[in-house]
């Protein structure tokens, strides 16, 4: 038996095989292109999601800061809870970001050591009440057990 040996240079030079490669070639750059559309869109939205997180994690530490500066509160923690997460508002083309809305703040609970004073508690309740600009119906302080 005769074995044939494919020589990639009769391949190449056949104009039947050099078409198909560039249009497989051409398929696949196609593919990888819209592909890269699809995750960087997927990517985005978990950004998104992560950014919310973040913003509350970084919003109750400085908040702790802050508490934790007040005369008399000692020790404390903090629980924020957010309405919603960030919108993002586009124009009509939805490709172009207009406008960027922070999560609004739902409530803020501290717990601190001085908790058990209503001085210190009116306190705290002002600073917040002042830096997030929220009422004080959405602020408990409570003394920390």
């Amino acid at each position: 038996m005769e074995e044939k040996k494919i020589n990639i240079k009769d391949l190449l030079s056949k104009e039947k095989t050099r078409n198909i490669l560039i249009i497989v070639g051409i398929v696949a750059v196609g593919l990888i292109f819209i592909s890269s559309q699809f995750t960087s869109n997927s990517q985005e939205k978990t950004q998104n999601n992560f950014s919310t997180e973040e913003y509350r994690a970084t919003l109750s530490q400085e908040i702790l800061t802050m508490v934790q500066s007040i005369e008399g509160t000692g020790n404390a923690k903090i629980l924020l809870t957010l309405e919603n997460s960030y919108e993002y508002i586009y124009l009509d083309d939805d490709e172009t970001l207009q406008k960027v809305i922070e999560p609004q703040i739902r409530g803020v609970v501290v717990t601190c050591s001085g908790g058990d004073s209503a001085v210190v508690c009116e306190q705290v309740k002002e600073l917040l009440k002042t830096a997030l600009n929220i009422p004080s119906s959405k602020v408990c302080v409570k003394k920390l057990q």
